[in-house]
């Protein structure tokens, strides 16, 4: 039996299924927050993840959006992916993210390292004064039915006398 050469999988000394929720959960909070800071092995498994991921959401078709959506289990993830961030880079082929070391923790000197997406994030949209203002009205008119206190009842104590 011969060995394929040049193949390698990062295990992370974890089960199978240990090592698919931890590189779900990671390419989930990368794609909400845009960066996440974790060890430099998990980040280039991240990288090469995630890079897969986005060059399938480049498509935007609905097949590529349902397998984006399986794969992460995460449907707001999925179409923040497809509708946002890819979008943002529609002739890349690969680089998604970049990955820079930011030093090495305390604990285990492991090599932390920050992953990055390669063009930032838009800012999400504020609200328009308008909104809030109609929001703070119902909101204070229901924080006043609820600060009025209930009437004081009485309480009757029974009497604790044994009889023989």
């Amino acid at each position: 039996m011969s060995r394929k050469h040049n193949v390698r999988k990062l295990k992370l000394s974890r089960s199978y299924n240990q090592r698919k929720a931890l590189i779900k959960g990671l390419v989930i909070s990368l794609i909400n927050s845009g960066q996440v800071t974790t060890t430099l092995t998990k980040a280039k498994v991240l990288k090469s993840r995630f890079d897969k991921l986005a060059a399938k959401a480049q498509s935007g078709t609905i097949h590529a959006r349902r397998q984006i959506s399986a794969s992460l289990s995460n449907h707001q993830a999925s179409n923040k992916l497809v509708d946002v961030i890819a979008p943002l880079m529609p002739k890349r082929r690969g680089g998604f993210v970049t990955i820079e070391k930011t030093g090495i923790r305390r604990g285990d000197a492991a090599t932390m390292a920050t992953v990055k997406l390669s063009v930032p994030l838009p800012e999400p949209k504020k609200e328009n004064p308008k909104d809030s203002k109609k929001v703070s009205k119902k909101a204070s008119s229901s924080a006043k039915t609820a600060s009025k206190k209930p009437s004081k009842s009485v309480r009757v104590k029974k009497s604790t006398t044994k009889k023989q």
